[in-house]
């Protein structure tokens, strides 16, 4: 049963990057109006990106920090040589004609850009392939769920550090939530197929006080994450093992084609 659960959110997984993929070349813009790369050797250990619908500017950007926009993978999914990490440019590119507002929409409009650019400034050349990490995976709690599905009409979320709040969110977006707060990626083992009103709220870890003995005083008291998954909508987090995609470089060139 583990297994096909793996494989059923590998599979969703594949199928949401072929169609932002596909809307990518198909829809406006498929590549940057003008583009200038230039290394910096400033030796800063600073960067700067902004995006809007018009420009994307970065400063000090190591060519790894470049990839992973490109590509929508995190840090462990890229492997490369080492320089990918030390080497560091410059970027100003104008976009053809103004991004779509929908988020998703929009990144994966600009990520098949930078993924062009990258292959003709940086003739940057990777294959695809899988391997298995160690994850954490979502599931239901022996008690069940405690929250309610909605009608999917469109998915909205907020949080910050102690609350979460979504309406018309899937298993799959609250699993990517989780897993920018915990030291493994989260996939969805949950089985549930519909979209949910969700609120979690819960407290940060306790602080160390500066006199090392122990919890400060001013932390506030309250469940954690972990506790509040269980308590308060009745999932929790199992360590599992799955194949995830990574990407793989297999050529880059250390400096840019000129402008």
């Amino acid at each position: 049963m583990r297994i096909a659960t793996v494989k059923t959110g590998q599979m969703r997984g594949i199928l949401l990057c072929a169609l932002m993929t596909a809307f990518a070349y198909g829809a406006l813009g498929q590549e940057f109006e003008v583009v200038s790369v230039k290394p910096n050797t400033s030796g800063s250990g600073g960067s700067h990106l902004s995006s809007d619908r018009a420009m994307l500017t970065g400063t000090n950007l190591s060519l790894k920090n470049l990839i992973l926009m490109a590509y929508q993978i995190k840090d462990y999914q890229l492997e490369g040589p080492e320089w990918l990490a030390s080497e560091r440019f410059d970027i100003a590119a104008r976009f053809p004609q103004a991004l779509p507002a929908d988020p998703v929409k929009y990144d994966a409009a600009l990520g098949a850009m930078m993924q062009k650019m990258l292959a003709g400034r940086f003739r940057l050349a990777i294959h695809r392939d899988q391997k298995i990490f160690a994850v954490y995976g979502l599931v239901v709690g022996r008690k069940g769920i405690k929250f309610k599905a909605v009608a999917d009409t469109g998915s909205s979320s907020k949080s910050n550090n102690t609350h979460y709040t979504g309406r018309g969110v899937s298993m799959s977006q609250f699993a990517e939530f989780l897993g920018r707060r915990m030291d493994l990626p989260v996939l969805d083992m949950t089985g549930l197929q519909g979209v949910y009103e969700l609120t979690l709220n819960w407290v940060p870890e306790a602080r160390e006080s500066g006199d090392g003995k122990g919890a400060a005083a001013d932390t506030p008291s309250g469940p954690s994450l972990l506790d509040a998954l269980t308590e308060q909508l009745g999932l929790k987090l199992e360590n599992r093992k799955a194949p995830l995609e990574i990407v793989v470089v297999d050529h880059a060139d250390r400096v840019p084609v000129e402008n």
